[in-house]
C-alpha cells in the first residue's frame, strides 16, 4: 500500500502543521534529556484518524534518534481458534487483560524486549491502539490502568486517541473517551490536539507520491482528491492509489462539475473515492443559528438570477445547503425544531422584531408539519420520512432566512429545550392522574382527564392547603392558652409580610 510506503521518515515530509509537529518536538526533547521523573512523561496525542499523529511520533523520535518500543492491540482471538486451542492449557485473555498485564510489566520491570538490551539509544513508548472497551467496568478498568501509566511511568510514552465524531445521541462511548481525556490531563498527563491535514498540504503530498510513482495525475484530480478527503491524508493516499489503478474507470469531468456531486444528495453516479462528512447536531445547529453569510454576492449569476425585492435579498452562505448539513448531522427534525425555537432569540439582534417574527412563524409552520404525523390513522414511512424532512427544511431554512440582522459570531452555550421538561412534567402528571382514578374507573376519557387536570386537582390542593392552616391554628391556640387566636395573630401581620405573601 502507497500509505505505508510512502510514509513519512524525515520531520520535512510530515503534512502536519509545522507549529503542531515542533510543539510535540519540544516536548519529547524536554523529557529525554531531563533525568527519570515519576511523573509528567505521558503525552496524550488526540486527533481525528489519518491526521498524521503516529506518523509524527515516529519521524520525531527518528529524529532526535530514539527506539520507539510499540503497543498495539493484539490480533482478535476467533472464537473457532479459542475452541480450538480450549484443550491445549491456554487460557483466554481479552485485549483488555492484556493491556493490564502490559501496564503492570512496564510498572514493575520497565521496557523488557529484548530488542532494547543493550542498546543506548533513548527509548520512546507508543500506544498506538486503546482496547475498545463496552460498558461501566470495562471503561473503569481502562481508566485505572491508564491513570496507573500516567502516574508511575518513567520515560516519554505517547498514548494516541482517535477522535470520532459525536451523533446527536452523543452515545455512551464518545462520552467515555471524552471522561477519560480528561480524567488523564488531571492525572498529570500533557495533550496535544491535531486538527485535519489542510487541502495544501494533501496536494503537496499527493503530488510528490504521483512524482516518485511516475504517474500522471492533473492537478485538478488531485485538488478533487484532497478536497473529498475530509483532513484525512491516508484516506486522500489511498484514494489515489485507488484511481490510478484504473484511471479510465470515470470519464474526466470539469473540477467544479465533479465538486457539485460531492454534495448533491440525490447523485446516482457518486464518485468512487470521498469521505463521508458527519457533523454532531450541536455542530449543524451552529451553523444555522450562528447563519455566516458572504460580504457581497460573489458572482454575476448570483445577482442575476432573480429580480427580488431588497426585504428578500440575503447573502450566499458560508455553508453547503441547509439540507446537506442535516444529512451530515442525521438529526431528527423535531430534536432540531425544539432546539432551534429554544436557542435562536440569542442570536437575533434586539432590535430586529420583524427578524423575531418571521422566524417564529417558519418554526410555527414547521411545528405543524410535524403535528401532523399525530394525525395519521395509519402509519406511512414514507409519508413520514417526507414530512420530517420537509419540516427540518422549514425550520433551518426559515430560521437562516428569517434572521437578516444576526448578531456578530461569539461563542454562546446552547441550551437544552424547556419544552421536554415541560412534556415530561405533563406525561408525569397525567401518569400520576391515572393512577388515582384507577381505582374508581376502568378507562378515562380525554374529557375526564381536563376536568381532573382542571377542577378536581386545585380544588384538592386547596382544601389540603386548608386543612393544614387549620392545624397550625389549633397548635397556636393551644400553645397559647387561649390568650390568642388565629385570626387575631393574622391581624398582626406586618403590611411588609402581606405583601411578600
Amino acid at each position: 500500500m502507497w500509505v505505508d510506503k510512502h510514509k513519512p521518515h524525515f520531520l520535512e515530509e510530515l503534512a502536519v502543521h509545522k507549529k503542531k509537529v515542533e510543539e510535540v518536538k519540544i516536548w519529547f526533547e524536554e523529557r529525554l534529556q531531563a533525568a527519570m521523573d515519576d511523573h509528567n512523561n505521558v503525552l496524550l496525542v488526540a486527533g481525528p484518524s489519518g491526521v498524521g499523529k503516529t506518523a509524527t511520533i515516529s519521524a520525531i523520535a527518528s529524529h532526535l534518534g530514539a527506539t520507539i518500543w510499540e503497543w498495539n492491540t493484539p490480533t482478535p482471538t476467533v472464537w473457532s481458534e479459542h475452541l480450538y486451542n480450549a484443550n491445549s492449557g491456554l487460557q483466554y485473555m481479552s485485549k483488555l487483560d492484556e493491556f493490564e498485564g502490559f501496564v503492570e510489566r512496564v510498572r514493575k520491570y520497565g521496557l523488557t524486549s529484548p530488542t532494547l538490551k543493550g542498546s543506548l539509544a533513548p527509548v520512546i513508548l507508543l500506544v498506538d491502539d486503546l482496547p475498545v472497551v463496552n460498558g461501566r467496568v470495562a471503561y473503569g478498568k481502562l481508566q485505572r490502568c491508564l491513570k496507573l501509566l500516567v502516574q508511575l511511568v518513567r520515560f516519554p510514552t505517547a498514548i494516541v486517541i482517535t477522535n470520532y465524531d459525536k451523533d446527536d445521541s452523543a452515545d455512551f462511548s464518545t462520552r467515555c473517551w471524552e471522561e477519560l481525556l480528561v480524567s488523564l490531563h488531571n492525572a498529570g498527563a500533557c495533550k496535544v490536539n491535531f486538527n485535519p491535514v489542510t487541502i495544501n498540504s494533501i496536494k503537496k503530498t499527493l503530488t510528490t507520491i504521483c512524482r516518485k510513482e511516475q504517474r500522471e495525475v492533473s492537478a485538478d484530480t488531485i485538488e478533487l482528491i484532497a478536497k473529498s478527503s475530509g483532513g484525512d491524508i491516508r484516506h486522500a493516499i489511498t484514494s489515489l492509489q485507488y484511481l490510478c489503478l484504473n484511471p479510465q474507470r470515470r470519464p474526466i469531468l470539469p473540477l467544479k462539475e465533479r465538486l457539485d456531486n460531492i454534495v448533491c444528495l440525490d447523485d446516482a453516479s457518486s464518485l468512487p473515492f470521498g469521505k463521508d462528512e458527519t457533523l454532531s447536531l450541536f455542530h449543524a445547529l451552529g451553523k444555522f443559528l450562528h447563519n455566516k453569510r458572504e460580504n457581497e454576492l460573489t458572482t454575476a449569476s448570483d445577482r442575476d438570477a432573480f429580480i427580488l425585492k431588497e426585504k428578500f435579498v440575503r447573502f450566499p452562505l458560508k455553508m453547503d445547503a441547509p439540507e446537506v448539513v442535516l444529512c451530515q448531522a442525521h438529526g431528527q427534525a423535531r430534536t432540531l425544531s425544539d432546539f432551534l425555537h429554544e436557542n435562536v432569540l440569542d442570536f437575533l439582534n434586539e432590535e430586529a422584531i420583524d427578524d423575531a417574527w418571521l422566524v417564529a412563524s417558519y418554526l410555527s409552520d414547521a411545528e405543524f408539519l410535524l403535528s401532523s404525523l399525530n394525525r395519521l390513522l395509519t402509519r406511512d414511512f414514507g409519508a413520514e420520512n417526507i414530512v420530517q424532512s420537509a419540516a427540518a427544511s422549514v425550520a433551518a431554512r426559515g430560521v437562516l432566512f428569517g434572521n437578516a440582522h444576526p448578531v456578530p459570531s461569539r461563542w454562546h452555550a446552547i441550551r437544552r429545550p424547556k419544552l421536554w421538561e415541560v412534556e415530561q412534567s405533563l406525561r408525569r402528571n397525567k401518569c400520576q392522574m391515572l393512577s388515582q382514578r384507577g381505582d374508581l374507573c376502568n378507562s378515562l376519557t380525554l374529557s375526564n382527564q381536563i376536568v381532573m387536570a382542571t377542577e378536581y386537582r386545585p380544588a384538592l390542593k386547596w382544601l389540603g392547603c386548608r386543612a393544614s392552616e387549620s392545624f397550625q391554628a389549633d397548635d397556636m391556640v393551644e400553645d397559647d392558652g387561649g390568650s390568642a387566636c388565629f385570626h387575631e395573630k393574622k391581624l398582626d401581620m406586618s403590611d411588609d409580610e402581606i405583601e411578600d405573601w
